[in-house]
């Protein structure tokens, strides 16, 4: 069987988890191929059996980038395609795979498998830092946790098993509200963003990995960033000398610790 997995990564979570998932089906007998969303769009459509979505938990949503391409598909014109939507966040998820399943199955997806990992934050900012970057220690801990569970799910969607996932009361209450009124309240963190001048290489870095370009490099070879950011924080975490700050406060680096992916291996800072 053929298995494309398309995703979004924002500091290599999710990344992490496609490979690992890449080489579970691969085990079994399958090809698969992973596709990012940002430089391939709807391409993984054309030669699937099997299509899985592998996405960060944004407010009970997908990343701007999967949403924007899967709302582009017309209705109905997937014609009974098989679907499996595999996400992954620190805390809450809410109803995410559920919304989209609806939303999937109109354009004529078989969505049936969904299910949640936890996975390391990414997220320590000044006035939202609910949970702390884990150390190397505790994020080995939760890493093997998430992997021994992905090998399970893998063999469960290889068996054809069904799984909703976000499906409670609470989570459903909770979901619409964080897909309601988590853009507006976050909408003035984009304008948050500067660099620390001093610290900054002008290594180019951070322009190279902003999936919406939404940063240009100035004559002093140093960032400035414009209107289009979705707050994927891949700038803020993944900075070698973590120069780019949301906040004046974030330019303490011990107490707003960045988030440097799960593995040295995965670089998932190169495409555009």
């Amino acid at each position: 069987m053929k298995i494309n997995i398309v995703y979004f990564t924002s500091t290599g979570n999710t990344l992490w988890l496609s490979e690992k998932a890449k080489g579970f089906f691969e085990q079994a007998g399958h090809q698969v191929q992973l596709f990012e969303v940002v430089k391939t769009g709807d391409s993984f459509l054309k030669t699937s059996d099997m299509v899985g979505i592998f996405y960060p938990v944004w407010a009970s949503n997908l990343p701007n980038p999967l949403r924007d391409m899967l709302n582009t598909l017309e209705d109905g014109s997937q014609k009974g395609k098989k679907m499996f939507l595999i996400g992954n966040c620190a805390m809450f998820t809410g109803d995410t795979g559920m919304y989209w399943k609806r939303i999937l199955e109109r354009k004529g997806f078989n969505v049936f498998y969904i299910n949640h990992l936890v996975m390391p934050t990414n997220l320590n900012v000044p006035n939202f830092n609910f949970q702390k970057v884990p150390d190397e220690k505790k994020k080995t801990k939760i890493l093997k946790k998430a992997e021994q569970k992905l090998k399970k799910i893998c063999a469960d969607i290889l068996a054809d098993k069904n799984k909703k996932d976000g499906i409670s009361p609470l989570g459903k209450f909770m979901g619409w509200g964080q897909r309601n009124f988590y853009e507006k309240g976050t909408e003035p963190w984009k304008n948050l963003f500067s660099v620390n001048k001093k610290r900054c290489t002008g290594c180019r870095l951070c322009y190279r990995m902003c999936p919406v370009g939404n940063i240009k490099m100035q004559a002093d070879a140093k960032p400035s960033f414009g209107s289009k950011c979705i707050l994927c924080v891949k700038c803020y975490n993944l900075c070698p000398a973590n120069a780019i700050l949301i906040g004046e406060k974030s330019e303490d680096s011990h107490k707003y610790r960045r988030y440097k992916g799960p593995s040295k291996k995965l670089k998932p800072t190169t495409y555009r």
